[in-house]
C-alpha cells in the first residue's frame, strides 16, 4: 500500500463533511482514508493508502471519475495538492 495526503478547499466544509463521496468512489476502490479538517478553515486532508503506486495518479489522470465526483462535493480543484510518502 502506498500513503498519500491529499488536500484541498472545499466551498462548504461542513456540506462536504456531511456529503462527500470519498466513501463511495474511492473506499470502492480499496482505498483506505482518513479525513483531517483544519478549525475555522475550508481546507481539507485525507490520508489515504492505495493500492499500489502510482493509483491515485492513474485515476486523476486517466479518468473522468475523480474529477466529477471533486465537482459534485464543492472541491476547490486548483488547491488540490498531493503528498507522498517519504521512504
Amino acid at each position: 500500500m502506498k500513503k498519500i495526503m491529499v488536500t484541498h478547499r472545499v466551498k462548504d466544509v461542513d456540506w462536504w463533511l456531511a456529503n462527500n463521496s470519498v466513501e463511495s468512489v474511492w473506499g470502492k476502490m480499496g482505498v483506505k482514508f482518513e479525513i483531517f479538517t483544519q478549525k475555522n478553515s475550508d481546507i481539507v486532508a485525507i490520508v489515504a493508502e492505495a493500492p499500489y503506486d502510482g493509483f491515485i495518479d492513474f485515476v486523476l489522470t486517466n479518468t473522468t471519475l475523480a474529477t466529477n465526483s471533486m465537482r459534485a462535493d464543492g472541491v476547490l480543484t486548483e488547491t488540490l495538492q498531493i503528498f507522498e510518502q517519504f521512504e
